[in-house]
């Protein structure tokens, strides 16, 4: 029964001290040496969020992803190569080995559909804003990255079947494909 209260007065004081942690919402958090990126976290990646590993389904990597205060991840291989990944209703992520953002660049200028414009870029991502232009509806943000992972390039893009999302929900994906951090490989 000692054994008990004190194991049961350790794990509380460990809880406690973790909850009570304080700071700012601005506050970042430094990666550690083991991310394929020495930068600083955003705010909108150190609260509401976790670290997922995705070792299991080959892709050695982790990704930031909500809590499950907006749900449980769900990971579904699909038969043809990619991987999808979702929390709740606005975090839906497909990945795939390969990618190219030429490819994709030239592919947004010849949709028939969409006007898209890029939004921001970098040297591994568009983030990208699509309108039909003469409609009604709300434009849409999207995004989509090539990132080298332990010698492989993965894909990433975002997903919806009720079109595309609002830019905030599509820029916190963004962000957690930018803060990827690369598994330690086994030895």
């Amino acid at each position: 029964m000692k054994k008990f209260n004190f194991f049961f007065f350790t794990l509380s004081l460990a809880v406690l001290s973790a909850c009570g942690s304080g700071g700012s919402s601005s506050e970042t958090i430094t990666q550690d040496s083991t991310t394929t990126s020495e930068t600083a976290l955003p705010a909108s990646l150190i609260r509401g969020t976790m670290l997922l590993n995705l070792d299991d389904y080959f892709m050695p990597f982790s990704l930031y992803v909500p809590d499950s205060n907006r749900g449980i991840p769900n990971i579904i291989e699909t038969g043809y190569g990619e991987t999808e990944i979702e929390v709740g209703s606005t975090f839906h992520i497909v990945v795939a080995e390969g990618g190219s953002i030429e490819d994709k660049k030239a592919a947004l200028i010849d949709d028939l559909m969409f006007k898209n414009e890029i939004v921001s870029e970098g040297p591994d991502y568009l983030f990208y804003k699509s309108v039909i232009e003469n409609s009604h509806l709300e434009p849409e943000f999207h995004f989509y990255a090539v990132k080298h992972v332990d010698g492989i390039d993965f894909e990433f893009h975002d997903y919806s079947n009720e079109g595309g999302y609002s830019e905030k929900v599509a820029q916190f994906m963004l962000e957690s494909i930018n803060h990827l951090i690369a598994n330690n490989s086994a030895s």
